[in-house]
Order: C-alpha cells, then sequence, then structure tokens
C-alpha cells in the first residue's frame, strides 16, 4: 500500500513541474507579445509625431532618389556590427579556455540586438544571452564571466570614444543643442562609474569591497532596504563574480586588448551607418569622421532613455543633431538611418532569436578548449 502511495507521489512530481514549465513558458510569450505591440504603438505614435506636419510626398520623392549602393554599404555595416559583437562573445569565451563557432558566437550577438531593442533601457540583451549559454550547457558560472568581459570592454570603449568624439565636435554640438550636453554627460555617467570602479578593483582588491558594503550599510540606515541578509547575499555574489572576472582580464591581457579593438570596430560599424545615408542622398561637405562623431555623441547622450531603442528620442535626436547637415533632407534621412540600423536589424535579428529558440541546445560542455593565449 505505501508503495502505491509513493509511486502516485513521485509521478505526481513531473506533471507538476511540467505544468509550472508549461505556465512559465506562456506567461513568457504573452510577456513577448504584448512589448512587440508595444514596440508597434510606440514606433505609429512615434512616426505620427514627427511627420504630422510634413509632407509625405515630398519626403517620399527624396527617399526614391537615394543611392542605393549606398545603402547597401550601410546594411553591410550593420552586418558587420554583428559580426564583431560575435567576435567579442568568442573571444572572451577564449579567455576561459573555450572554443565558439563562428554559427554560435552570431547567434548570441543577434540575441542581444533583439532583446535589447524591444526591452525597456535595453535591459533584456545580457540576461536573455546568458539564457541562451545556459541552454546550449554553457555553464552559468562561466557564461556570466563571457558577459562580464564584453561588458566591461564595452564600458571602457564608450566612454574612451565618447568622450574622444564628444569634445572634438564640441563647438558643433554647442552650436545645435547645449540640452545634448546635459543629456550626454548624464548618459556617461554610469559607464564612467563602472570604468573608474573597474580599474580601481584592478589596483585595490578591497575597493569594490568597501564602496558596496557602505552603499549597503547605508541604504540599509535610511530604511530603503530592509531585508539586508538576502541583499548581502548578492553582493557577495557579485563581489566574487567581479573578482574572478578582473583576474581573467589582468591573465588574458593580450586576449583582452583584442577584445578591446572588436568591440571599438562593433562600436564604429553602427555609427558609419549615417555617413552611409549622407552619401545615399548625395550630399557633400561634411566628412565622414563629422558623421561618426556626431552619431557617437548621440548614442551616448540617448543611452538612458528608458523607452525600446530609445524609440521617440533617437528620431528626434536625429534630426536635431544632423539636421544642419541633412538640411531639407533629415527627416527622410532619419527614417532610412532608422530603418537600416534599427528597424530592419530588429526583424533580421528577431528571426535568429526565433531559430535559436527552436533549434536543439547545443552541448558547450562537450566543445573543445582550447591552450592559454
Amino acid at each position: 500500500m505505501g508503495k502505491n502511495i509513493n509511486r502516485g507521489h513521485f509521478a505526481a512530481e513531473p506533471v507538476q513541474e511540467a505544468d509550472e514549465a508549461s505556465e512559465k513558458k506562456k506567461s513568457g510569450a504573452k510577456k513577448y507579445i504584448l512589448s512587440g505591440v508595444f514596440l508597434i504603438v510606440l514606433m505609429a505614435v512615434t512616426f505620427y509625431v514627427i511627420f504630422k506636419d510634413t509632407s509625405i510626398d515630398e519626403i517620399w520623392n527624396l527617399l526614391r532618389a537615394v543611392k542605393m549602393p549606398y545603402v547597401y554599404a550601410g546594411i553591410l555595416s550593420m552586418l558587420g556590427f554583428f559580426l564583431f559583437q560575435g567576435i567579442v562573445i568568442g573571444l572572451s569565451a577564449e579567455c576561459q579556455q573555450l572554443k565558439l563557432s563562428l554559427w554560435e558566437m552570431m547567434q548570441y550577438s543577434f540575441v542581444s540586438f533583439f532583446y535589447s531593442g524591444v526591452t525597456p533601457s535595453a535591459v533584456g540583451g545580457q540576461p536573455m544571452q546568458f539564457y541562451y549559454m545556459c541552454r546550449d550547457k554553457m555553464s552559468p558560472s562561466k557564461a556570466t564571466l563571457v558577459l562580464f568581459i564584453t561588458n566591461m570592454a564595452y564600458q571602457i570603449v564608450i566612454v574612451v570614444l565618447g568622450l574622444l568624439t564628444f569634445f572634438s565636435k564640441l563647438k558643433y554640438i554647442m552650436g545645435v543643442s547645449r540640452t545634448l550636453i546635459v543629456l550626454f554627460f548624464l548618459g556617461l555617467s554610469l559607464n564612467l562609474l563602472i570604468l573608474l570602479i573597474l580599474f580601481g578593483t584592478m589596483f585595490s582588491e578591497n575597493l569594490l569591497h568597501r564602496i558596496l558594503n557602505s552603499s549597503l550599510n547605508f541604504l540599509c540606515k535610511i530604511k530603503i532596504i530592509k531585508n539586508r541578509e538576502k541583499v548581502q547575499t548578492g553582493v557577495d555574489n557579485y563581489l566574487k563574480e567581479f573578482k574572478d572576472g578582473v583576474q581573467l582580464i589582468k591573465a588574458n591581457g593580450k586576449r583582452f586588448t583584442l577584445i578591446m579593438l572588436a568591440t571599438a570596430a562593433h562600436f564604429l560599424l553602427y555609427h558609419f551607418v549615417p555617413y552611409f545615408v549622407y552619401k545615399a542622398f548625395g550630399l557633400s561637405g561634411a566628412s565622414f569622421f563629422d558623421l561618426v562623431a556626431i552619431s557617437a555623441v548621440l548614442y551616448v547622450a540617448l543611452n538612458l532613455f528608458p523607452l525600446p531603442g530609445s524609440m521617440g528620442a533617437a528620431e528626434g535626436g536625429f534630426v536635431i543633431m544632423f539636421g544642419p547637415l541633412f538640411a531639407k533632407a533629415a527627416l527622410p534621412a532619419m527614417l532610412l538611418s532608422r530603418f537600416i540600423n534599427f528597424y530592419t536589424m530588429i526583424i533580421f535579428s528577431g528571426v535568429f532569436c526565433a531559430y535559436s529558440q527552436l533549434r536543439k541546445p547545443y552541448d558547450l560542455s562537450k566543445g573543445h578548449y582550447i591552450s592559454e593565449f
């Protein structure tokens, strides 16, 4: 009798787990459908506000006259953008002696772009990369450190290139929009803070520990954090991951230099698009560097906007910042630029995300390992 009861009990557990998994899957699907609907509505509202007082026929006539080879060049630039992000992921995995194929790297790159584009403040990119890496049987610790290294390289590149391009075009920016200067430094501040903590930790392992624990003590003192034990556990886990990541960077100096260069290429390829759009409209006068630098500054300035893909702010910011260079072609140029580097790429990367979800998971735990660099 007892055995029958036990068999019934254990038989019920898989059914319950399957039901829970099914509910989570349905909940996740519903969430992404709602996100997609929200994105479409937001896009419609954005373009209505921007184009409501503009002649659609005039915009269409200008778009029909563009030089298509430059449009194709912009699309190729975006494909290079995905390629170099994939290379960064692959090099970061190599820091742990794990070899990824180019196809695997590219899929994680597409996942990052798609989920960053459809979630507010681009918060969904890295968590979904982590999910797919773990789904492909990369250990959670290795996945965490791969993303740690890629994120650190990104912080360094966006701060260095952001500052260089900002000060090189400061006179132009002040003449167009002083508000952008405030937005730029607000957007840069978080990246700069992370960068300073990184360098400080490299020279002093106790620095980050003191900063985080002092912040935790303060937040507990003013009653913002009530469950100290739970938060302390999270802080301790983060400190361990941070320390392990810094040690990996120190032990892979040459490889991290390559990661930085690939990240810089990834960052710059995205900002080549306005130049190709400029040439597509047959315009001249502004240099390649002018357009890339203004695009890079605008990107940093809009970094903290909480809408998916910085929608609305990105379109408006383009018209304001590039308006003096594109003149009457500013609106159609914005439209073409955003379709090249965001809207069509969301669809493109979404197709690959669907493939990544439907395919059989890889077994990265059996991937071949490589020797030290």
